[in-house]
């Protein structure tokens, strides 16, 4: 495991303990200030072990305990507190905010662990966000092109329907929600839209990964083949997140591992109900050509397939950049 995640991960669970322990100190002080006959019963039962050490019968010193405990959850639901507000209440009860449980690294700290390791790998993808409101319909006004069925579209309409329904896919989000198969010819919006969604499914405190296909699949092959493993590899990341947004798929260099690893990926995340989002600059006449049957069909009828149509943006970008100085 890389052990900056690790340690990063542990940091996490050990403020969260910190935390606890002050926020259990601060309601001891407000108790004992608010409710002085607490104070008291407090006190005594904290002098348990030197009672015991003294000679005291324990199931006398049992007994009591029980009894002053008793008493003093009446008193706080009298005074109009919680029966447990003076018990610590750790983020994680289990293993009580240490990480490990019953000698085994907690589930909290698996789950914290895998959260930085995908941070991480975002980290190091340099990914920059869109929003929903940065992406403009203007560019899609009064073009007219053919679909996958040959049919002619308004694509101010299409894109006004694909970006209506990018927004509601964002705001319902769960990890239940339906696989998307992005397609089209490059510079027409994908990418944009695709990081959209991420800006607001982070924003929701989901574990998205999003990379381009090309280097997510080299960093899972030199990790396949490297002599040590990672503890916490890539594609064991990429199988577990809660969401993969994996773009431009067709641009990777493809062997017979990639293409295996892009069946595996698409098809384990399929059966652990785990959405993903794929992006592609090719038409579905190109990826049946280039990818075998197993992967398209998988692709065109488990996924909900979106097709973007218009002009290549950045090439209308550069051309009314360039009329400015004509």
């Amino acid at each position: 495991m890389n052990q900056q995640v690790f340690e990063e991960a542990m940091n996490t669970i050990s403020a969260r303990r910190i935390r606890a322990k002050a926020e259990n100190e601060r309601r001891y002080q407000e108790i004992n200030r608010k409710i002085p006959a607490l104070a008291e019963i407090n006190y005594q039962l904290a002098q348990t072990a030197s009672r015991i050490l003294s000679g005291e019968d324990i199931e006398t010193v049992k007994r009591q305990n029980l009894q002053a405990q008793q008493y003093a959850s009446q008193l706080l639901e009298n005074h109009g507190y919680p029966a447990d507000y003076l018990d610590m209440h750790y983020t994680c009860e289990k293993c009580q905010d240490t990480g490990f449980f019953e000698g085994r690294y907690c589930s909290c700290l698996e789950k914290l662990i895998s959260s930085v390791s995908i941070a991480q790998m975002n980290r190091t993808t340099k990914l920059q966000l869109r929003t929903f409101e940065q992406f403009s319909l203007e560019y899609y006004r009064g073009i007219i092109k053919q679909n996958d069925k040959k049919q002619e579209v308004n694509c101010y309409e299409k894109m006004a329907e694909n970006l209506n329904f990018c927004r509601q896919y964002a705001t319902n989000f769960s990890t239940h929600s339906p696989s998307l198969l992005i397609y089209g010819r490059a510079g027409v919006g994908k990418t944009h839209l695709s990081l959209s969604i991420v800006t607001e499914i982070l924003g929701q405190g989901y574990q998205v990964i999003y990379d381009s296909a090309c280097d997510l699949f080299s960093r899972i092959e030199q990790e396949h083949f490297q002599r040590e493993k990672p503890e916490v590899s890539t594609l064991e990341s990429v199988l577990n997140a809660e969401l993969l947004v994996l773009d431009d798929l067709g641009t990777e260099f493809q062997t017979s591992f990639t293409d295996s690893v892009v069946y595996n990926i698409i098809n384990t995340r399929i059966n652990r109900s785990l959405p993903t989002i794929i992006t592609a600059n090719m038409s579905s006449d190109a990826m049946a050509d280039m990818y075998s049957p197993r992967i398209v069909s998988r692709l065109f009828a488990v996924y909900k397939p979106m097709q973007f149509i218009g002009e290549d943006i950045r090439m209308m970008k550069k051309r009314n950049n360039n009329s400015q100085y004509l």
